[in-house]
């Protein structure tokens, strides 16, 4: 057994597993398969949560792209979360699809799809939605128009973007 010669080491003990040296005894040894854990360097470590400061929402009702929300031209835009839904009527009688596009790195990306058939006779309408929450905030390139396009003027859609600007 390895002895602990380290009044830090043996103080840090008694600390953190709550004894009082009046009553318990102190270990002075440590078993061989039993081995602290310490967090090194606590000081040091910042875990910060960028507040979100952006949340827009659109709907379309007719068939047309959206602007949900215009990146700043300077500065950097975070997206942390994406919602997006559509319902068709009962008038509608062929598949639609709504879906969100961003830019990243120059290049367009269709964040989000959602695709929905047409009702049956049996249910008057069909609803779909997709919920992104993002761990890894994505970013997305300045002056970035972030567009919601629906495939069809049957279909009612409704989208909302969360992010932080820095």
């Amino acid at each position: 057994m390895a002895k602990i010669n380290n009044s830090a080491v043996m103080q840090k003990l008694i600390d953190e597993l709550e004894l009082y040296p009046a009553k318990d005894t102190i270990p002075s040894e440590l078993a061989e398969k039993v081995l602290p854990v310490f967090q090194v360097n606590s000081e040091q470590l910042t875990i910060s949560n960028t507040p979100s400061n952006v949340v827009r929402g659109a709907m379309e009702l007719g068939g047309n792209p959206n602007t949900i929300y215009t990146t700043p031209a300077t500065g950097k835009f975070y997206l942390t979360n994406v919602q997006l839904s559509c319902s068709q009527g009962a008038a509608s009688t062929t598949p639609s699809n709504t879906k969100i596009e961003i830019t990243i790195d120059g290049s367009a990306q269709i964040i989000s799809y959602v695709y929905s058939s047409p009702p049956t006779t049996v249910q008057g309408s069909t609803n779909q939605m997709v919920v992104l929450n993002l761990q890894n905030p994505i970013l997305v390139d300045p002056a970035t128009t972030i567009v919601m396009t629906p495939s069809s003027s049957t279909i009612e859609s409704c989208a909302v973007i969360v992010g932080y600007t820095e």
